[in-house]
Parts: C-alpha cells; sequence; structure tokens
C-alpha cells in the first residue's frame, strides 16, 4: 500500500459538482463561500454527513491555513470568504481541490505528518512553486488547507487534508480541458509533496541522495574537463559548421539551427570511454532518488532526473562551443606548420615541416574547417609556382647559346 493518496477534483462555476464530491447540486460562489452549508465552513468545521455543505466538512482541526496565512480570528475567515466571493463570481472562474491522505496514522507519524500543524507548513513551502511549474501566477492565486483527523466514510481513521484554490482573475489557462488540470501538473503537485515527505521521513537520507547526486555531477565536468575533445569524432564536424559570429551559446537563437547537432556531439562525448564510467554513476544517483520519491505516491511521478540531465547536458554544452575557438587555433594551418604540438621522443623542439604532403596529412586528422583547407590550398599553390619557377630555370639555361 503506498505511503500517500492523492485525489483530485475541480468545481467549476455554474455547473454541477463533481461526482465524486460529497457536494451535490450546481456550484456557485455562495455554495463555496456562503457561510452555514458552504465548502468553506465544511472544510473549516466538522458537519454531520447529511450537510450539502462544501467547505464545511474539513473541520476545525487546528486553524485553516491560507495563502494570506493562518485564518486564526473570526475577522481573518470572514475576509477570506469576501476576497474568494468576488473571485468565484467572475466569469470563467474554476476552484480547484486536492485531498491529501495517508492510509493510517502508524505512516502518517513516519512522516510527522499527523496533524494541521505539521501539514500546514509543507502546503505553505511547495504551493508558491507548484502554481508557478504549472504556469499560474502565484500572485493571482488564493489557496486554504484543513485537516481532517479521519474519513467520515472510512472504518479506519487516517489523516488528511483538503486542499483548494483558485484564481483572483481568472486566466483559463486549462480551459483548453474543461478547466481539468492535466496530468502533468497533478504528477507535479504528487513529487514536490512527496519530496517533502522524504524530507520529514529521514533528513540524513535526503541529504545523502542529494550529496550523491552533487558529486556524481561533479565528476562528469571534472573529468570532461580532462578529456581530449578531438578524440570526439563528430567534434570536428561540428566545429566546422557552427558560425563564426554570434553567442555561442546552447540556448541562444544563433544556435536554434545547431542544437540537435551540439546534442549529438554531447551524447557521444558522454558515451566515450573517457567519460562513460562517470556518466552512467551520475544517472545511477539520480535513479535512486526517484525511486525513493515514486515509492511515495506507488507510481511514476518524479521529474527529477529528466531535469537533471537536461540542464547538465546544456552545461557540457556550452563547454563545447566555448572551446571552440581555443581548438581551431590549436589545430590550424600556422600551429601544425611549426609544430607546437609535436614533440619528439628524445625531447627536442621538434622539426619545422615544410613539405605539404606531411602538413596535409596532420591537417587531415584534425580539422577541416575552412580556414585550413584555405591554408592548405595555398600552400599547394606556393609549391606548385615554385616547381614552375624551377621549370623556366631549366628552359632558360640554354637560351643565348648558338648550335
Amino acid at each position: 500500500m503506498p505511503d500517500l493518496f492523492c485525489k483530485v477534483r475541480y468545481f467549476r462555476i455554474g455547473q454541477d459538482a463533481p461526482k465524486n464530491s460529497c457536494f451535490k447540486g450546481t456550484v456557485t460562489p455562495k455554495s463555496i463561500f456562503g457561510g452555514s452549508g458552504s465548502y468553506f465552513d465544511y472544510c473549516e468545521r466538522y458537519v454531520d454527513k447529511e450537510n450539502k455543505s462544501l467547505m464545511s466538512y474539513t473541520g476545525r482541526y487546528g486553524y485553516t491555513m491560507t495563502s494570506e496565512g493562518y485564518l486564526d480570528t473570526k475577522e481573518k475567515s470572514e475576509e477570506f470568504k469576501i476576497k474568494g466571493t468576488e473571485a468565484l463570481n467572475k466569469p470563467g472562474a474554476v476552484l480547484y481541490e486536492f485531498v491529501v491522505s495517508m492510509p493510517d496514522y502508524d505512516r502518517a507519524n513516519n512522516y510527522n505528518l499527523a496533524s494541521q500543524e505539521q501539514f500546514a507548513p509543507v502546503i505553505s513551502n511547495i504551493m508558491p512553486v507548484y502554481l508557478k511549474s504549472i504556469g499560474l501566477d502565484p500572485n493571482n492565486v488564493s489557496w486554504w488547507e484543513d485537516f481532517h483527523p479521519e474519513n467520515r466514510t472510512s472504518v479506519t481513521p487516517h489523516p488528511h487534508i483538503h486542499l483548494l484554490f483558485f484564481e483572483n482573475e481568472p486566466s483559463g489557462t486549462f480551459d483548453q480541458s474543461y478547466g481539468k488540470l492535466p496530468k502533468k501538473a497533478i504528477d507535479k503537485f504528487k513529487n514536490l509533496f512527496g519530496n517533502e515527505m522524504l524530507k520529514r521521513e529521514d533528513q540524513g537520507i535526503y541529504r545523502d541522495l542529494f550529496r550523491n547526486i552533487n558529486e556524481s555531477r561533479k565528476y562528469v565536468l571534472d573529468n570532461l574537463k580532462h578529456t581530449d575533445l578531438s578524440k570526439v569524432k563528430s567534434l570536428k564536424d561540428l566545429y566546422a559548421i557552427l558560425p563564426k559570429s554570434g553567442r555561442l551559446q546552447i540556448n541562444s537563437a544563433n544556435m536554434a539551427p545547431y542544437r540537435e547537432t551540439v546534442f549529438r556531439v554531447v551524447d557521444d562525448l558522454l558515451g566515450s570511454k573517457e567519460c562513460k564510467e562517470t556518466w552512467d554513476k551520475y544517472l545511477s544517483s539520480l535513479d535512486r532518488y526517484e525511486r525513493r520519491i515514486n515509492v511515495k505516491s506507488s507510481q511514476s511521478v518524479s521529474q527529477r532526473k529528466e531535469m537533471e540531465i537536461s540542464k547538465l547536458k546544456d552545461q557540457i554544452a556550452n563547454y563545447i562551443l566555448s572551446n571552440r575557438k581555443g581548438y581551431i587555433s590549436e589545430n590550424s594551418y600556422d600551429s601544425i606548420l611549426k609544430n607546437r604540438n609535436y614533440k619528439l621522443s628524445d625531447g627536442s623542439q621538434g622539426i619545422v615541416y615544410k613539405n605539404s604532403s606531411i602538413v596535409r596529412g596532420r591537417l587531415s586528422t584534425r580539422n577541416s574547417t575552412v580556414s585550413t583547407k584555405r591554408a592548405i590550398n595555398g600552400l599547394v599553390a606556393k609549391r606548385q609556382r615554385e616547381i614552375e619557377r624551377e621549370i623556366d630555370m631549366y628552359l632558360n639555361q640554354g637560351r643565348g647559346m648558338s648550335m
């Protein structure tokens, strides 16, 4: 049995309440915030199950937590109701609800989530992040959360919360799905909540998981800095086609036509024998974290691995792009001609090669940029002119002499 259950529903003003809710009839601002019998009162104070209030059910087991802080006075509660009523009176208004529960108090106590005092700070932490992640403006959203010690229809008591939120100015963000939150938005909430559960269960384990991820990432980047990029076969082709001007950053507009090629080089580099071991260890550290998050909700909801991999590949891509100038310089015609990168085994300074075939052979194993090709052609042309002069000198040797 999973440690976390999460039900999601939405109430569109002017339409029938969802079938899976205890509320019946048409949803109106009054049925949500209208006082006795409303859903707000149902959440805030426990009433018997015959009551049709939507907000009264959640019960007063600790002060209601909201986007504006605790409603610890009657005046604050009334002000929140007035604000909510005004927002839900606007065309297109939708109210969303998460019901988050633990299977029993033993499991709840493992995570220190068995009371309003314990649940409330968790919701306060994740809501601004969550709203922003699903495309809503946290400053345009009001929410409230209440705790219930048991489910009124369940034989076994289990702690749970009701979390409801709405936009102060309806934006129609999810109107394309008739107001319903998409699965990605639901999974994001489960992921954030599961992350908080992991923190509360064992701070030591949580720190170790993140320390392992950070150390593995560092090893990947350190190893990359000591890797000879010229061994990556696709790198030379990439450097040959990159623009000679403009910003060489993977997310810049200048690089848009080359992104796919750049990331193909990144994959080649990470799959090389020099980098594969550290890369595999990094992926394993992300897998360990995801397994612990996903087990909390009994399904795959964590997107941490995908996000971390994307960020690291962006970083590696920028590293590759930033090294283009140095790579071209080191592998240029002048550099090779002067033999800067070549030392004889006896420690001498090397030989200055002037033979065009030797230079051509060494360049062909390096890069194939336009400037390098131009240098090769220039060298060949120069040698051709020298040959032509030698032929002319030979032919001119007999001029002026009679037979």
